[in-house]
């Protein structure tokens, strides 16, 4: 009998201890169960003694006093996305505790801060390495629960201290693959390279993420890498593709904002367009007119097109395959100015892919 009342009363404490459990679990405050909070080890008052916090892990923290710098050391060991997560404690009751958080990479230059009640921070794909973060209480020596949410993934845009970035050491991307990244701050420039053989044509597309309501304007570069030479530049507030006609060698991507698109997520993917020529020669005859042009790798041929206006129809008059130039002799006339625009093409299977037309050029015809 007394072995029953025992066995009951056993069975009645697990069951409340189960309940209790499961309470604390779904408390909003605090998203992790308890076997998986970590607890903040004092001295950690400088990046010497800063504690190890784990990724995807809660930390609990509680400052000594209003002036405690709680300071946290994690590492990133491949690429991916992250961001941090500081929330109020589930056993702290004052709604208007704040903290100051500094995030700084391996060398103390600051890359965030920020000042919350409750906040998960913008996502980045910072670079693999060391990182410091230091908790400073803004109002109330109140405890907190810390967290940096990573994922793995190679399609983020390799995040660093601005001052580092350059063209040499550009985020390297491929084709038909599509990229994620964002400014961290106004100085933060993006850079990224595609690698590429010959002469190319390069469509890139860019998308402002859902999740930006407002978004801010970015600039957008195309430089030559090899040369260096700047191919053109738009100024974007909208998912738009844009067209760089014709490169040599490798292309590379650089992207600022303009007008506070700071932080602001964005994706791009380019593809690869044939590449479009150019016009080197024009010369008018006598009822004629002689065109040159710079060879397209992979051209199959090219159309020739002509107007009588700048601004006007242009007929195509001739397919040219096999070589450069063309002599133009049909239906010109006596003393007249002609205009002329080229488009390389590639037949593959049942299609046709174009290139982007050449600038218009004009000869006058006697």
């Amino acid at each position: 009998m007394l072995r029953e009342k025992v066995t009951k009363l056993a069975k009645i404490m697990f069951t409340g201890l189960t309940m209790a459990l499961c309470v604390t679990a779904l408390n909003p405050a605090v998203t992790a169960k308890a076997e998986d909070m970590l607890q903040e080890s004092e001295p950690n008052g400088n990046p010497a003694t800063a504690n190890q916090l784990p990724l995807n892990t809660w930390m609990k923290g509680e400052p000594s006093d209003s002036y405690d710098e709680d300071w946290y050391q994690f590492t990133i060991q491949n690429p991916g996305e992250s961001h941090i997560e500081i929330r109020p404690d589930a056993t702290v009751s004052n709604g208007s505790c704040q903290w100051y958080v500094e995030l700084y990479d391996a060398n103390r230059r600051e890359l965030r801060s920020w000042r919350a009640h409750s906040w998960s921070d913008y996502q980045f794909g910072w670079t693999p390495g060391k990182y410091y973060i230091c908790i400073t209480p803004w109002n109330d020596k109140c405890t907190y629960n810390l967290r940096v949410n990573y994922t793995p993934s190679n399609q983020w845009e390799k995040e660093r201290y601005y001052g580092e970035k350059n063209l040499n050491n550009a985020n390297i991307i491929s084709l038909n693959k599509q990229y994620t990244g964002n400014l961290y701050d106004s100085y933060d420039v993006d850079y990224y390279r595609i690698k590429l053989k010959g002469t190319n044509g390069i469509s890139l597309k860019f998308l402002i993420d859902d999740t930006v309501a407002n978004p801010g304007r970015w600039q957008i570069e195309f430089i030559e890498y090899k040369s260096r030479k700047s191919l053109d530049y738009y100024r974007v507030s909208t998912n738009e593709t844009l067209t760089i006609p014709r490169c040599s060698g490798d292309l590379l991507i650089k992207i600022s904002s303009w007008n506070d698109a700071s932080l602001d997520l964005y994706h791009i993917q380019a593809t690869s367009k044939l590449s479009a020529t150019e016009i080197t020669s024009l010369k008018g005859g006598t009822h004629s007119a002689n065109l040159r042009w710079k060879k397209v790798s992979n051209a199959t041929g090219y159309y020739i097109y002509r107007s009588t206006s700048e601004n006007g129809y242009y007929k195509k008059v001739a397919t040219v395959k096999g070589k450069t130039s063309y002599t133009d002799k049909k239906s010109l006339k006596n003393y007249g100015y002609y205009y002329y625009k080229i488009v390389a093409y590639r037949k593959s299977g049942s299609k046709t892919l174009k290139s982007a037309p050449t600038s218009v050029s004009y000869t006058y015809v006697y």
